[in-house]
């Protein structure tokens, strides 16, 4: 069909609906969307690409540099259809997001198990909108993690939420093992993980422009005096006397110690709390990027560093993106750590104990990634974006009507509002009752104070004062 002036009718951009943890103050959270905005953009010219989390505003972090997603709130039929009549598209990832475990993520919420269990974003994550709305609105995986077996309530949502998605990818071959072993039988591609494009998001002109203004902040050490950039969580602390160990042996066996700098790239991981005490246990000056360092200041740090020392996988994949060696570690047996080994063919920079951390960092050195690495594994992502984008574009054709529905944007907003109502009454109600017991306390006090009046007005109580105090004088002379 033409338009009135003998044109065709301009098409309607493709609407992608993009979910995941992007509201949690994590680093490598917060670059899928940016990524994945990127890279679809230059696709589908015009492409509407919206973020989704289980709060997003709701929850902001300091990470997210203006850009929070929208929130999620809890799934519901209506819900999910709202989102569906909004979409073309439903894209779930990047990230460890396949855990099935809700309550997992309630200290990264700063809330409690309950109210998780009440969020189930893994509703959203697995089940996404319903097989009856996805035959219009489809889901996709997008090199997604999945840390440990399911059990088998949850091998059993795998396969029924995966049957029909025409495309489901993830990011390491532990991870296909494990859909293989609760039963998946429908094809699952291993696609590398998309921060490996951050180069593209994040030029590195940028990123010197920002070292720059680290160095001039005090955060940094300045040009000519190699850093090592360092950086763990709290699942590291157990390790931490061992990893200063070995960070000061390899120190002693430089030419030229590297000026140590510590980042925080999982703010909700207790990657300050680590932080914290390496710098105290450092018999070194340490430098550290300022309180609340943004995207762009942790990727300026790693792509600025001689080496990057981390068990931030996000870290590694930063490193590896502008050209820097790095060691992850993975002292506390992380799939996903060796999974980007596996990936990468640089399994030799994941150790698995403090004491090959000096043998990885030599060797890091040593020993680089291979050209053409990086250059083959954005190769590999560029395939799966244009598979994305394909989808998108059909079934954009396919419905072109498509307008975010009207009450999108007030459904997690007005459950969220609920939800602190109902904390209100709760706290009103409880402090009723403390109300009430505090009046009956006072009125047991004033009843025992008269009868203490009472008895102190008898002739008794005054005949025997003779006797309490010769009784609290022989007391003292006796104690």
């Amino acid at each position: 069909m033409q338009s009135l002036g003998g044109h065709p009718p301009t098409p309607r951009p493709a609407r992608v609906a993009l979910w995941g943890t992007f509201d949690v103050d994590n680093y490598g959270d917060h670059l899928f969307p940016r990524v994945a905005a990127h890279e679809l953009g230059r696709r589908l010219p015009n492409a509407v690409v919206d973020a989704y989390s289980p709060y997003g505003w709701l929850h902001p972090t300091g990470l997210d540099g203006g850009r929070a997603a929208s929130p999620l709130g809890p799934w519901s039929p209506e819900r999910a259809a709202r989102l569906a009549v909004s979409h073309h598209l439903v894209v779930v990832g990047g990230g460890e997001l396949i855990h099935l475990d809700d309550p997992l993520l309630a200290p990264v919420y700063g809330t409690t198990a309950d109210e998780l269990r009440r969020m189930a974003p893994s509703r959203f994550f697995v089940e996404g909108l319903g097989p009856e709305l996805e035959a219009d609105c489809p889901v996709v995986w997008h090199g997604v993690g999945v840390p440990w077996p399911p059990a088998e309530d949850g091998a059993r949502r795998l396969r029924a939420a995966l049957a029909a998605r025409p495309y489901v990818t993830v990011r390491d071959r532990h991870s296909a093992r494990r859909l293989a072993e609760a039963g998946v039988e429908r094809p699952v591609d291993v696609v590398p993980d998309s921060a490996l494009l951050v180069d593209r998001i994040l030029p590195l002109e940028l990123l010197r422009e920002r070292l720059d203004r680290l160095r001039a902040g005090g955060g940094y050490p300045e040009p000519g005096s190699p850093a090592l950039v360092v950086q763990g969580c709290d699942l590291l602390l157990p390790h931490l006397d061992a990893v200063v160990a070995a960070i000061t042996r390899w120190q002693a066996g430089r030419p030229v110690p590297l000026e140590v700098v510590v980042i925080e790239t999982g703010r909700c991981r207790g990657d300050g709390i680590f932080a914290d005490d390496l710098e105290r246990a450092l018999a070194q000056q340490v430098w550290r990027l300022p309180a609340g360092a943004a995207v762009e200041d942790l990727a300026a740090a790693i792509a600025g560093a001689g080496v990057f020392l981390g068990s931030s996988l996000h870290g590694a994949i930063t490193a590896l993106a502008y050209g820097r060696p790095f060691v992850l570690l993975n002292l506390m047996g992380e799939a996903k750590l060796d999974g980007f080994g596996d990936l990468t063919g640089l399994d030799r920079c994941v150790v698995h104990t403090a004491a090959g951390i000096v043998p990885a960092l030599d060797g890091a050195l040593a020993d680089p990634a291979p050209p053409g690495l990086l250059a083959e594994l954005q190769h590999r992502i560029d395939r799966h974006f244009d598979r994305l984008a394909e989808l998108a574009s059909e079934r954009a054709a396919a419905r072109p009507g498509v307008e975010p529905h009207p009450a999108l944007a007030i459904d997690a907003v007005a459950d969220h509002v609920g939800r602190l109502r109902g904390e209100r009454d709760t706290a009103r109600a409880g402090l009723a009752r403390v109300e009430v017991e505090l009046e009956a306390v006072s009125r047991r006090a004033g009843e025992a104070e008269r009868e203490l009046r009472a008895l102190q007005a008898t002739r008794t109580f005054r005949l025997l004062g003779p006797a309490r105090d010769l009784y609290g004088r022989l007391r003292r002379a006796i104690t």
